[in-house]
């Protein structure tokens, strides 16, 4: 039965594989030069951006939860970050990035991971949970819907190159 416990350092190696991983995953059509361009940035942009490195969050109102497994294998995590919605104000429980390792998936890990969210907001007492999936990821879309999600914005953009 896998097991759920607050991010430590040692699980830095495996967190920023798999969000790497899925960061890459997000990008779809995308070239290589890119692909090494995130690669590259990514761990800056981890901690200029979002205020987390190996040795935790540097911004209150964060927590990284890591899934194992009964070995203790590393199978995933979810982080989540408390804010206030722009439009209407409302304590918001955002889904910052979730990822399960690929041999983990269609285990309903994510499911499991996604409880921990809902089980994190009544605890706060936040009433709402946001969260943004990429369009090309049918399965966690399909998941989040099937668990009461709603979609409520769309992002589109265009990628234009130099021919």
């Amino acid at each position: 039965m896998p097991n759920l416990r607050p991010y430590a350092p040692k699980d830095w190696p495996q967190f920023l594989a798999l969000e790497l991983e899925t960061q890459l995953d997000s990008l779809g059509d995308s070239t290589e030069q890119e692909r090494a361009t995130l690669r590259e940035r990514f761990p800056a942009l981890l901690d200029v951006k979002m205020g987390f490195s190996r040795n935790g969050f540097r911004r209150p109102g964060a927590e990284l939860w890591v899934l194992e497994g009964d070995a203790g294998e590393y199978l995933g995590h979810l982080w989540l970050s408390m804010r206030d919605d722009a439009r209407h104000g409302t304590p918001t429980l955002q889904v910052t990035t979730m990822g399960i390792v690929r041999d983990g998936r269609g285990k309903n890990y994510g499911r499991l991971l996604m409880q921990k969210a809902e089980q994190a907001a009544k605890e706060k007492g936040i009433e709402v949970i946001a969260l943004e999936v990429a369009g090309n990821n049918r399965r966690a879309r399909d998941m989040f819907k099937d668990l009461g999600y709603e979609t409520i914005r769309r992002t589109m953009h265009k990628r234009l190159r130099n021919p």
